[in-house]
């Protein structure tokens, strides 16, 4: 055949067809397996209570919580490395000391967290007995540096469970937290 003037053929090439078919098989499959195998996140969010700070001293705490009738009742776990105590301005009483206990090859501190659960409602039944006027909802959650997350969470959990569901959180230094707490009237 001869060439046009151009320099180009006229016979017309065909491109072949794309067929897109076994691919969009390939992914109608692989879809649902991938969906069915993630792992999705839920993220929990705990609305903590404003709390006021500890000094250096410790005495801090107990002057920020003796300000109203309420402030001087609010309830508070204080979570150290040895024991685990609940009281208030006016006192703590001892609930249980720590116990090591091995997680995935590692010793950790944790405690019983049972007798937590049996104090708190105890404390909750009688401080709103006692006060039917004040709505206790407030506990502050007092640390040392060193707590584990785990046990910080499931003291909250374990208070919002009695009925305390405005959590505060307050970490300060081990002779901050044993001042407080003999300022208090505890252990």
């Amino acid at each position: 055949m001869a060439k046009a003037a151009s320099g180009r053929s006229r016979t017309v090439k065909h491109v072949p067809e794309i067929d897109l078919l076994p691919v969009m098989n390939l992914f109608c499959c692989i879809i649902p397996f991938l969906l069915f195998s993630a792992t999705f996140l839920e993220v929990v969010v705990i609305e903590m209570a404003a709390t006021e700070g500890i000094s250096s001293s410790g005495g801090g705490a107990t002057a920020n919580l003796m300000r109203s009738e309420e402030d001087r009742l609010q309830p508070k776990i204080i979570i150290t490395d040895q024991e685990l105590f609940i009281g208030t301005a006016s006192g703590s009483a001892h609930v249980a000391y720590a116990i090591e206990i091995e997680l995935n090859g590692e010793m950790i501190i944790s405690f019983p967290w049972d007798s937590l659960s049996m104090k708190l409602e105890e404390v909750h039944e009688l401080l709103t007995e006692a006060y039917p006027q004040i709505d206790f909802r407030k506990i502050t959650v007092l640390t040392v540096e060193e707590t584990r997350y785990d046990n910080i969470i499931t003291a909250i959990d374990l208070a919002g469970a009695a009925g305390f569901d405005q959590p505060g959180l307050q970490v300060a230094p081990t002779a901050s937290v044993t001042s407080a707490m003999a300022a208090g009237g505890g252990n």
